[in-house]
C-alpha cells in the first residue's frame, strides 16, 4: 500500500502539484486535469491494487491531493472491513 501526498498551487491559469515526500510533480489548466495527471504519474511508479483519492482546497489558489493505493475494503452493514489481497 502506498500513500502519495501532493501540495497543489494555482498560478494564473495553471495548477501545479509537487509531491510532499518525493519527486513526482505535474501541472494542468484545471484541478480535474491535474488530478488525472497525478493519478497517471503515480500509477507509472506503483500500480498495486485499488485507488482512493482525495482533493481538498485550502484556499482559492492552493490545495492538497492525496492518493492511497492498495486498499481492499468491503462495506458490510455500514462497517468497513479490510480484505486480504488474493493473487
Amino acid at each position: 500500500m502506498g500513500v502519495f501526498t501532493f501540495v497543489c498551487r494555482s498560478s494564473g491559469s495553471e495548477w501545479s502539484a509537487k509531491q510532499l515526500a518525493g519527486d513526482l510533480e505535474a501541472s494542468a489548466a484545471s484541478t480535474f486535469d491535474l488530478q488525472r495527471r497525478l493519478v497517471h504519474a503515480v500509477l507509472d511508479v506503483d500500480s498495486s491494487g485499488s485507488i482512493q483519492s482525495s482533493f481538498s482546497l485550502v484556499s482559492p489558489s492552493s490545495g492538497v491531493f492525496q492518493l492511497v493505493l492498495g486498499i481492499h475494503r468491503l462495506l458490510v452493514s455500514g462497517k468497513s472491513h479490510e480484505l486480504d489481497k488474493q493473487t
